[in-house]
């Protein structure tokens, strides 16, 4: 237009000054990203294998293969955990009844008319105690300050009749020299307990001799 001077390569456009044409980065490749292409926001690069936003809008990105496998070993180790969890609570109920159980025979004892009482010292240290009531045809067996054991050796117990000794359970590990209370069922011919040293898993007959010998109350 008259009166307006261009600088060169520059065009001036009606009611523009001059000088003041198209601004860099805008409707030109200059100021732009390097490398940006079509759909891409000035500024902003797109990280090598992921594609940019095809034309028309919106973007599919399929899920990876290797998020698949992590979401799967995932899956995995939640139920293998759900089994393991199940499976302790089944021992766990089972271990409490059986608690029950034997709580419920030992009151029984304890709380029968017949329930007699005997206690005896133990040769290596400790009492031994037994409440037996004939009529429920089942005694209780606890024990005091015996001495600790090496890990090798058990406490066991024996019910004695006519055809001699077998054996009826192990003690518990002592704390404090007390063991957990032991439910024995005794025949009526049964006529005496026997307390042993023996290995650890127990014996099928007495390979030492009694550290206690106590006889039990007839019917």
């Amino acid at each position: 237009m008259p009166g307006s001077r261009a600088e060169p390569g520059q065009v001036s456009r009606p009611g523009e000054e001059p000088g003041r044409g198209s601004r860099p980065g805008v409707g030109s490749g200059q100021g732009a990203s390097p490398g940006a292409g079509p759909g891409e926001a000035p500024g902003f690069r797109v990280a090598p294998g992921i594609p940019g936003r095809p034309e028309g809008g919106g973007e599919v990105v399929p899920l990876r293969r290797g998020r698949s496998k992590a979401l799967a070993g995932l899956a995995a180790v939640s139920a293998a955990a759900a089994v393991a969890l199940g499976a302790v609570a089944v021992d766990a109920r089972r271990d409490l009844g059986e608690l029950t159980a034997r709580n419920e025979e030992m009151t029984a004892v304890l709380a029968a008319a017949d329930a007699r009482t005997v206690r005896r010292k133990v040769t290596s240290g400790g009492t031994g105690t037994v409440v037996i009531s004939r009529s429920k045809g089942r005694m209780v067996f606890t024990s005091s300050d015996l001495p600790e054991l090496p890990e090798t050796k058990g406490y066991e117990l024996w019910l004695m009749g006519p055809d001699g000794p077998r054996p009826a359970g192990l003690l518990s590990r002592a704390a404090d020299g007390v063991t957990s209370p032991v439910v024995l069922t005794p025949l009526k011919e049964d006529g005496k307990v026997a307390l042993t040293v023996e290995p650890a898993g127990g014996s099928e007959k007495p390979t030492t001799q009694p550290i206690m010998l106590a006889e039990l109350p007839a019917a």
